[in-house]
Order: C-alpha cells, then sequence, then structure tokens
C-alpha cells in the first residue's frame, strides 16, 4: 500500500466538504506517515498527525482508542484508511477516533467543528498490473503522455493530472498506481517523478498506435488546392497541431513530407468546410482528434500551424512503417533522449 497515495486519494475524496493539504510526508522509519492540515468552509480545524492503515474489523481499531490523542504530542492523530465500512465508521464516531477513507467516508471532531459521513461504497480493488495489460488502456496512455509531455505533472494532485490527461479522476488514479507497481513512477503525492523515462516513452511509442489511435477517429483527406503543401490547413490554422512526416520536416528540415499528419482541436465538419477537404482512403492528409490541451504548443520555426509534442510525432513515424520515416523517427530519438 503506498501511503502517500492513499492520503492524497482520501484528502481529494473528502472535497469540497472538507479542504485538506499534506504539510509534511515523514519518512518511513517514523510511526507516522504525515502531517496534515484540515479546513471547513473556510475555517481551519488545525494539523493532525497522519497514520495510514487498512482497517477490516473493529479490533483493528484498539490501538487507536488507545493512542488517538497522542500523535506527535502536539496534533490530534488522524486515522487514514482505504476504506471503512458504516460499522467501522460508526466505531469510530462511537470512540471519537478521526478518520478519512479514499472514498469520502469521514469522522473530525474538533472544537467547534464535527463531521460525520458514512455509507460510500467500497471502492473497486485494482487489478495488479502486468507489463501485458496495464500500459494497453487508453485512459493510462492518456496519462502517460501528460506526465512525460508536461513538466512537473508528476508532483501535482491526481486531480490535477487526470485533467491534463483528459482521463476520469478514477482512471488517473489507477494509472498512477499501475506505473508505480511497473517502476515507472517513484515517491508518492508530491514527490512523485518518472522513473525510466525512456523505457516508458518507448512502450508509449509502441502502444499508443495499438490501444489509443485508432480511438481518435483518424481518417484521411485529399483538398481542393492543387498543391496539397500549401493548403491552409498546413500554413495557418491555429486549431490543429502538426504530426507525422510535415511535423518531421519543420522540426529537422531534413525530409520533404509525402504526407501530413494533422491533429485537430476544432469540430471535423468545421474543419473539413474551412479547408475544403474531402474523404479520401489514399488522401496526403490524415486528421484525427487531438487528446491533449491545446495549451503550450510548440511552434517550429516559420511554421503556423504548431507542431505536436515530441513524442508524439516520434509515435506517428513509427507507426507508418515507412523506411524514410522510421529514419527520421530515429533523429526525433536523440532529441527525446536529450530533452530538446
Amino acid at each position: 500500500m503506498n501511503t502517500g497515495t492513499v492520503i492524497e486519494q482520501a484528502l481529494e475524496a473528502a472535497e469540497p466538504v472538507l479542504q485538506g493539504e499534506v504539510v509534511d510526508l515523514l519518512g518511513p522509519k517514523d510511526r507516522n506517515n504525515a502531517i496534515v492540515k484540515l479546513a471547513r468552509t473556510g475555517q481551519d480545524l488545525g494539523r493532525f498527525t497522519v497514520q495510514v492503515s487498512r482497517i477490516a474489523r473493529t479490533s483493528d481499531l484498539i490501538w487507536y482508542r488507545t493512542e488517538k490523542e497522542l500523535g506527535d504530542n502536539s496534533n490530534p492523530l488522524l486515522l487514514i484508511a482505504p476504506y471503512l465500512s458504516a460499522k467501522l465508521a460508526e466505531e469510530c464516531q462511537r470512540t471519537g477516533i478521526n478518520f478519512l477513507d479514499t472514498v469520502g467516508n469521514a469522522h473530525i471532531d474538533v472544537p467547534g467543528n464535527y463531521l460525520f459521513i458514512t455509507g460510500k461504497p467500497r471502492p473497486k480493488e485494482p487489478r495488479a498490473p502486468t507489463d501485458q495489460s496495464a500500459l494497453r488502456k487508453a485512459s493510462t496512455l492518456r496519462v502517460i503522455f501528460a506526465l512525460l509531455t508536461t513538466e512537473g505533472l508528476a508532483q501535482q494532485p491526481v486531480r490535477a493530472i487526470a485533467e491534463a490527461a483528459g482521463a476520469a479522476l478514477g482512471s488517473a488514479s489507477n494509472a498512477i498506481e499501475e506505473l508505480a507497481a511497473l517502476g515507472f513512477i517513484a515517491g508518492a503525492a508530491r514527490k512523485r517523478r518518472l522513473a525510466n523515462r525512456q523505457a516508458l516513452q518507448m512502450e508509449w511509442a509502441r502502444q499508443y498506435p495499438i490501444s489509443l489511435r485508432g480511438k481518435l477517429k483518424p481518417q484521411r483527406y485529399a483538398c481542393g488546392d492543387a498543391d496539397w503543401r500549401g493548403s491552409s490547413l498546413l500554413t495557418d490554422e491555429p486549431e490543429v497541431a502538426l504530426s507525422g512526416e510535415v511535423a518531421a520536416a519543420a522540426i529537422t528540415q531534413y525530409i520533404n513530407p509525402a504526407s501530413a499528419c494533422v491533429y485537430s482541436w476544432m469540430d471535423r465538419g468545421q474543419l473539413l468546410r474551412k479547408h475544403r477537404l474531402r474523404p479520401d482512403p489514399d488522401g496526403p492528409i490524415e486528421v484525427l482528434d487531438a487528446f491533449w490541451p491545446r495549451a503550450d504548443l510548440v511552434h517550429a520555426k516559420a511554421v503556423e500551424p504548431a507542431v505536436a509534442p515530441l513524442l508524439l510525432v516520434y509515435a506517428d513515424l513509427m507507426a507508418s512503417n515507412e523506411g524514410r520515416s522510421v529514419e527520421v523517427a530515429g533523429m526525433l530519438m536523440e532529441r527525446l533522449k536529450n530533452g530538446t
């Protein structure tokens, strides 16, 4: 059990009724796990010494009943558990044990403020991840992409990671647990960091065309312009990002693109009308729905619109199985290794 993740999930589950912040994560040799600060409707409830534990029966609460007021000799004790049943929650209420769990059940009894929430159902137990299953889920690939392309995102709350990835909160939480189990994330909560970054990049690029790309409505088009390379879609459309060969050409000046890959935030029908595109299975322009936030796009020199994140350009080139594309993809991988 990752105590930092459990604490973060419990604090998020308590919102908006209760607002919590981790003040300090304690070392593994400490009896306690963290110090948190709680507030309710703007009223400061003070600091609590957290101990994370799985509670399965009332006998598991005996220690807390005797030690609840000790904490670190200055802060009251707060039990944080993955889940407390209604029976266990009522026992905590009866014996005065403050607690939170990861689904929103809570009991806080401090001078001037009282909170008791119970009856929220047990969370589903996440399936133990394997190399063959965990990284093949579209939601996990979205989370990985966000973590790999957004500086400092790993240290943000799970809710912020979910928003950046365009994933549900539960899916993002499960993805983080799976990545930690596979050795791609180290640390917990605000101290999380990516590990084995290059291996994760390669795995994402390998899995992306299998498990996520097909969900983005990829379709090929021809355009009314005599030279598709001069299409306004590729030269002055701010609602798209370039990938594949046309992006590689803008980045490296090494390849003369034979096709274009475009990710769009615009409604597909509006995009087709604006740039006079017509469906054509052999057309040179492929359009997909963009799956990451539009902010912070990187613009290649003298090129408008923006270029997609380098990792995505690399994945699209590798997925094409074209020799020329694979060659320039190798050049981009060197940039990914160097973080440029």
